[in-house]
């Protein structure tokens, strides 16, 4: 006769490896697809387009190739970021690229984890921002390169130690970013 009984040391998986795969299968495409938009949005971005920041310039309407959604979305993202807005669907689809190679879980999945990672991107992000407000032009942008944070970032640092000094500091802070995300 087999021993029924149930064994509490083995911890129960919630879903069967079919019912995961399929999880995170559907996962990937729907981020894939989120951070394509998010791309097309950002690279047809139109400073005339009506949007966060504007009520738009003339009768032509919309030029973003996503449409309204995207002129806001990428008003917002380049109001708030400027260029480095780029990082969102890059890390999007480069969390897509690790989530459809993994097959099982080979490394803890916690959320000091997550956290530590979020932080890293976070870093990395802000550490962007002010380095493009204080190395480049703002083209068609609102703001700065860097947007209304790397103007904070970036003009702060300069302001207070010197332009090289506050360069360093945030390349050391966008490479424990990286290393962190």
């Amino acid at each position: 006769m087999a021993d029924t009984t149930y064994d509490r040391t083995k911890p129960q998986k919630r879903f069967t490896a079919t019912v995961s795969r399929g999880l995170r299968e559907s996962a990937v495409i729907t981020i894939a697809v989120i951070a394509l938009v998010m791309l097309v949005a950002l690279a047809s971005y139109h400073r005339d387009d009506p949007a966060f920041m504007s009520t738009g310039g003339g009768d032509q309407g919309v030029q973003n190739r996503v449409g309204p959604l995207g002129a806001w979305l990428s008003d917002i993202l380049f109001f708030l970021f400027g260029r480095p807005a780029y990082l969102f669907p890059l890390v999007m689809a480069a969390a897509c690229f690790f989530m459809f190679r993994q097959r099982e879980q080979e490394e803890g999945r916690t959320r000091a984890n997550s956290a530590v990672r979020i932080g890293g991107f976070t870093l990395m992000l802000f550490a962007s921002c002010g380095l493009a407000t204080l190395h480049w032009s703002a083209g068609s942008l609102r703001q700065t390169a860097g947007g209304v944070v790397g103007q904070f970032i970036g003009n702060g640092l300069a302001a207070n130690m010197n332009f090289l000094g506050a360069t360093l500091l945030m390349l050391a802070a966008w490479m424990a970013g990286v290393s962190l995300s």
